[in-house]
């Protein structure tokens, strides 16, 4: 089976499936198809079933269980969006997703008894979506998001699912440094750290020790050792998440990374401050408070606005300050926050002035949170609670189609009433064969 993200095509549908909360799975293959092992982080029933049927729909209709309603069928060699699967979980009409506008629908859909039974026998069109008509815009990564669903059968196509998965988990609204220079030396350690046992959770504690490090060489003088070793600290903070995302590793635990974050920053700079103050600069630790309480009202400018404009579900819905208007999307390119801080000290401290780059750090902090405050204000006043996505229904049993390898789907499209494609299915049907 061909490894995308560190994960095999199966596992990953597994876990994504597993995420929608639906009762079980059920995987089909064909009589010599080595069927692998769901994963502990696999947290719904599965089954394994052989099939000897050539169509893939009769393979589906065979696997169904007679009491199941609507069921989710995806083939195993196809990289699937998350987004979907959410979408065809909460829909109760028969539907197929096409990859691209007037292409081909792949082996992805939510069916009834009598859909599946009409694709089966070949008979029944079926209504189809294209990618493109799904909404691309994701709040949490502050922009849009492009929907990706792709077939994987080469290892040209695994360094293409590779480049959508990285694009799928990139935030489209960060600072200057996080946006031209970490994503090409993250990008590079997920790909080196996802094939290993290596969990996020790990790189996470990795990074708070290193970050601590960096505060013991500010407070001891080792100023520029420090700065180059707390711009690796910037780019391994974006490994973490990354690889979780990628390899669908997210946890509790892992949220409460921020909280690490917060210590380690607000380290450095008392360890400056005291660092400063030890030499002589008698403001330094004034200075050095002033920048970490700039940095808590910062945090807190973010929460006032997310309360303000999300209401009573702000806990579950967090809108992003960052991304209330186009001036604070622009401002969030320079805006005040460890990684411009650092990028600001480092000439400084290269060319022995580091107090005063320091200096103008604190500065910085303190107009960055004044800015956040009042136009966060300005900005909640004038918009209303937002309106809170309602939760896919649960579907009750979902059939992953197991070491398909067939011709692209030979169905033509028409317009029904409704401006929807369709399904056409053809004379000739998908045959499914053995291996990925």
């Amino acid at each position: 089976m061909r490894l995308v993200g560190g994960l095999t095509l199966l596992e990953r549908l597994l876990r994504q499936l597993s995420a929608l909360g639906i009762d079980s799975i059920t995987v089909v293959g064909g009589s010599d198809f080595q069927f692998p092992g769901g994963s502990a982080r696999v947290t719904c029933p599965v089954r394994y079933q052989t099939s000897d049927c050539p169509d893939a729909w009769q393979m589906t209709q065979e696997a169904r269980p007679s009491g199941a309603d609507r069921i989710l069928v995806v083939a195993a060699d196809l990289l699937v969006d998350q987004r979907l699967f959410e979408r065809l979980a909460d829909t109760e009409v028969n539907l197929l997703i096409s990859p691209r506008e007037d292409g081909a629908a792949e082996i992805l859909g939510n069916l009834d008894a009598g859909g599946l039974q009409a694709l089966a026998a070949g008979r029944r069109a079926v209504t189809v979506r294209p990618v493109e008509s799904f909404e691309t815009y994701v709040r949490h990564q502050r922009g849009n998001v492009p929907v990706h669903l792709m077939r994987i059968r080469s290892a040209a196509d695994v360094e293409r699912g590779w480049e959508l998965l990285f694009d799928h988990v990139e935030k489209r609204t960060k600072d200057l440094p996080a946006t031209y220079f970490d994503p090409p030396l993250e990008n590079f350690l997920v790909r080196v750290l996802a094939p290993t046992s290596i969990t996020p959770n790990q790189v996470t504690v990795v990074t708070g020790l290193v970050g601590f490090f960096v505060a013991w060489l500010f407070l001891h003088g080792w100023l520029l050792t420090g700065i180059v070793l707390a711009i690796f600290v910037e780019v391994l903070d974006g490994v973490d998440g990354k690889l979780a995302r990628i390899k669908r590793m997210t946890s509790k635990v892992g949220e409460l990374e921020h909280v690490l974050d917060f210590f380690y920053e607000n380290s450095w700079y008392l360890a400056l401050g005291a660092y400063f103050a030890s030499i002589g600069s008698t403001w330094a630790w004034a200075a050095a408070w002033a920048i970490c309480a700039a940095d808590v009202a910062d945090n807190l400018s973010y929460v006032y606005y997310a309360r303000r404009v999300g209401g009573s579900a702000w806990r579950d819905y967090v809108p992003s300050l960052d991304d209330a208007n186009r001036f604070l999307r622009r401002f969030r390119l320079v805006a005040g926050r460890r990684n411009i801080y650092v990028w600001l000290m480092l000439p400084g401290f290269a060319l022995g002035a580091p107090s005063l780059l320091f200096g103008a750090a604190v500065a910085w902090a303190l107009i960055t949170a004044a800015t956040h405050w009042t136009v966060g204000h300005l900005v909640s006043r004038t918009r209303g609670p937002v309106r809170v996505p309602a939760q896919p229904a649960p579907v009750s049993l979902a059939v992953a189609l197991a070491g398909t390898r067939r011709r692209p789907f030979p169905e033509r499209y028409r317009r029904s009433d409704s401006s929807e494609p369709q399904y056409q299915p053809s004379d000739q049907s998908p045959r499914a064969a053995r291996g990925l």
